[in-house]
């Protein structure tokens, strides 16, 4: 896999070096939009990460240049924003076929899970785990409670990351679940995705400072239900920006 990084600084391409190369991908920096434009098919990357703190006149003609000889499915676009990327501008991204929008800061973990969801949407990126996961923002309408299997008292808490095959939860109190050894069974677990809550067993598989719980016995309904869910977070993303300015699409 080829990533193609628009940036005028190291230290982004630092951060994708050490999260993506592991993984067999060979990243390009190019520090000029426009030598990165005329290259295009001479690199054919498969990811484009474009920085618009650095360039933020230049994404929107790189991205339509883009778009002309290739398709979302084709190319994945990513921009990398600051702080000041406002909703006017999310909703011209949208427009103009983005894949995603993730803020460059990638030291933390939130934005680097969102990054490596949006691009293994698309492209496979050698990930290990064999289900992705949600990292839920505000965006998410996820919740995770459990009966304790001795006590039998609801715990509740909430969800540090989320896939078909498991949930990481972080207790409310964590004194109620620090007796639950690895390898138990939890017969009544209850997981909201959405607008759907499924209930089944679970079984942990690690205790420490958050609870790690492994799903085995989803049905397969149960199962592409969390997939489904999982994989929409980028577009919820998306369209949330867009949709908090619903009026203000310019022509650009």
């Amino acid at each position: 896999m080829k990533i193609l990084l628009v940036s005028e600084r190291d230290e982004l391409k630092g951060h994708i070096r050490r999260n993506f190369m592991p993984r067999g991908a060979e990243i390009i920096q190019y520090y000029n939009p426009i030598k990165a434009m005329d290259n295009l098919d001479e690199v054919e990357p498969d990811v484009v990460l474009f920085s618009a703190l650095d360039f933020p006149r230049h994404w929107k003609p790189f991205l339509i240049f883009l778009r002309d000889s290739r398709a979302r499915e084709q190319c994945v676009f990513v921009i990398l924003t600051g702080d000041e990327f406002d909703h006017e501008e999310a909703d011209k991204a949208q427009a103009l076929q983005v894949n995603g929008i993730v803020h460059e800061r990638l030291q933390d973990q939130r934005e680097l899970a969102r990054l490596k969801e949006l691009v293994n949407r698309y492209r496979d990126i050698g990930d290990a785990r064999t289900e992705r996961r949600l990292v839920p923002t505000e965006i998410d309408r996820v919740g995770f409670v459990f009966t304790h299997p001795a006590k039998l008292e609801l715990i509740c808490g909430g969800i540090e990351d989320l896939s078909a095959a498991g949930v990481s939860f972080a207790p409310t109190d964590r004194r109620k679940t620090m007796d639950l050894q690895v390898g138990s069974r939890i017969d009544v677990c209850s997981l909201r995705v959405g607008n759907n809550i499924v209930a089944f067993p679970a079984s942990v598989v690690r205790n420490e400072r958050s609870l790690s719980l492994a799903f085995g016995e989803l049905t397969d309904g149960q199962r592409s239900l969390i997939r489904s869910y999982v994989d929409g977070h980028a577009e919820r993303e998306l369209h949330r920006l867009a949709s908090e300015a619903p009026n203000a699409l310019e022509e650009i």
